[in-house]
Parts: C-alpha cells; structure tokens; sequence
C-alpha cells in the first residue's frame, strides 16, 4: 500500500497547466506607448500607444488613441485610431471612431462607431497556395452597361444565329 515500489511505469502526475491571467490595466494608470502581450490583456485605464495581444478587452472605463490588433477584441470604451482582429465586439457602451479590419463584427445596438470597416477573408487552407500554383487570378466580371441591351438567352441566340443563316 504504502511501499516504494514502481507503480506500473506511470511517472508523477503533473498538475494541468494554468492559463495564465489576464494582463489588466487598472482604471487609474495612463500609458504612453505601446504593449504587447502573448497572452490576454483588459484595458481599464488610458492608452497612447498600440496595443498588440492574443484577446484584448476595453472597458467601458477604457481611452486608446492608438492602433490595437489581436486575434479576439472586444471594445466597451473609447478607441481612436486603428482596430484589427479576427473577431470583433463592439458593446453597446463602445465608442470607436477606427478603421476596422476584421474576419467577424459584432455591433450592439447603443455602440456608436464611425470610421470604415473592411473584412479581410478566413484562410482557406491550401487554397492560396492551389491558386498561385497553377497562375491562377481570380475571374472579373464584365460591368454591365446602363441601357445596353441584354444578351439573348440560349435559345433565342440559336434562332438569331438561324435567322441570320438563312438571310
């Protein structure tokens, strides 16, 4: 029960690693200049700077006047500058005047947001890379023409391309 025996190969236990805990910003501290994390960061305070983590939060307590990028971000205070993320949420309490380049955009009503919002595409694995392989260039559409007539269907270019034979 109690002996020094080998335990059937099985080494010590190792305890789960923790995920570490959220950088956190309090509400009182002002930062000039820019952060940069691995990991998660909540924004409380004031921010002169970019801002570069895995997920980021801003508090409804929160100014950044600044670029901020990271994979998931959610805004619930005043951002200025640039936003750039997978994902992002805008709370209702947000106040972003921002370009914003994201895959995912979440806007409560109540948010106010002013800039320009661009989506960039979710990567579809081995598809660029298909694409460059062969030289392929994604296909453009002609623009159709206001008042230009429309292009017969199949049926009715047959019986022009008829009619025309037979003249």
């Amino acid at each position: 029960m109690f002996s020094k025996k080998d335990s059937g190969g099985r080494g010590p236990q190792q305890a789960p690693q923790k995920q570490a805990a959220p950088s956190i910003l309090s509400a009182d501290l002002v930062v000039n200049g820019n952060l940069v994390s691995d990991g998660d960061m909540q924004v409380d305070g004031t921010v002169e700077g970019d801002i570069t983590s895995k997920k980021l939060t801003i508090s409804a307590t929160a100014v950044v006047r600044g670029s901020i990028e990271a994979e998931a971000i959610i805004i619930a205070g005043a951002v200025t500058g640039q936003v750039k993320a997978r994902h992002v949420t805008l709370n209702k309490t947000a106040r972003v005047i921002a370009d914003v380049v994201q895959e995912r955009l979440t806007i409560e009503p109540g948010a106010f947001f002013e800039g320009n919002c661009r989506h960039f595409p979710e990567d579809k694995p081995g598809e660029k890379k298909a694409l460059e392989r062969i030289g392929a260039k994604p296909e453009l559409a002609p623009a159709a023409l206001v008042g230009a007539p429309k292009p017969a269907s199949g049926d009715q270019a047959a019986k022009e391309e008829g009619s025309r034979a037979l003249a």
